[in-house]
């Protein structure tokens, strides 16, 4: 990032998130401590690590509020079917898959409070970062693996940033689960938000065990067909939801799929 990009970015961390968070990226963009400690709005302190692109994480989903339900529509729909649960004795689950440092899942424990959420991060340094950040929290679950269409195990391929990892199956390594295994993790859990920001590994996602999608009601995807061209990342994610009852809105980064139809169960 370059230097004028960068004192952009902080005129607009001071204007729209506030001087705590402000303060908080000047210590993360030149701190060389470990860690450094970013208090976001809500104020929720979240740790980072300076010179890396952790806090650019915290601008996207902080500052920019890229899962924010800004549209009334998609937000009463979620509403009811998260009180709907809870009437009825269940806990609502919410699915991090490409947790990062656990950024996403701090955000949707201060919209569902009374959610379980389950944060899967392939990245054993960013998986690290997710514990220490949802630690004092109940109700949070952090798993050191991938998400895809069928159980088995993939290679981490390193990048340059550490929002940027991507995944390759293979016959050993990281383990895979599928997103029906990470809600059955919680007890009496019923999927209520599935986010999948899994740089391109959607593709696999969504080639297999894809039940889980019809008892949703909310599914966030980032695409990477821009990232991948020729790669056909999209293509079974866009036959899966093709064949269901799904509304589609533009979320910032992601496509934001909502039930159309009430659930029934």
């Amino acid at each position: 990032m370059g230097m004028l990009q960068r004192v952009s970015g902080s005129w607009r961390d001071l204007a729209e998130a506030g001087p705590q968070f402000w303060l908080g990226g000047l210590r993360a963009w030149f701190g060389n401590s470990r860690h450094v400690s970013v208090v976001v709005p809500g104020n929720m302190s979240v740790s980072v690590r300076p010179r890396t692109s952790d806090f650019s994480v915290l601008r996207q989903i902080f500052r920019n509020r890229e899962y924010a339900l800004t549209n009334s529509y998609v937000r009463d729909a979620v509403q009811r079917e998260y009180l709907r649960i809870l009437a009825n004795g269940q806990v609502p689950v919410i699915v991090d898959a490409g947790a990062n440092i656990g950024a996403a899942s701090l955000w949707f424990r201060q919209q569902f409070p009374d959610a379980s959420i389950v944060a899967i991060e392939p990245d054993a340094a960013n998986a690290e970062m997710a514990r220490i950040n949802t630690a004092h929290l109940d109700g949070m679950l952090v798993l050191q693996a991938a998400v895809g269409g069928e159980r088995g195990f993939v290679n981490v391929v390193p990048a340059d940033a550490a929002w940027a990892v991507q995944t390759e199956r293979s016959t050993g390594g990281c383990e895979v689960l599928t997103i029906a295994d990470a809600i059955a993790r919680v007890p009496g859990g019923v999927p209520l938000i599935v986010k999948i920001d899994i740089e391109g590994f959607e593709a696999d996602v969504f080639d297999g065990n894809t039940d889980w999608i019809d008892d949703t009601a909310l599914i966030f995807v980032e695409p990477h067909d821009w990232m991948l061209p020729g790669k056909g990342t999209s293509r079974s994610f866009q036959r899966a939801f093709g064949t269901r009852g799904f509304e589609i809105f533009i979320q910032g980064e992601n496509l934001a799929y909502l039930r159309a139809a009430p659930m029934q169960h």
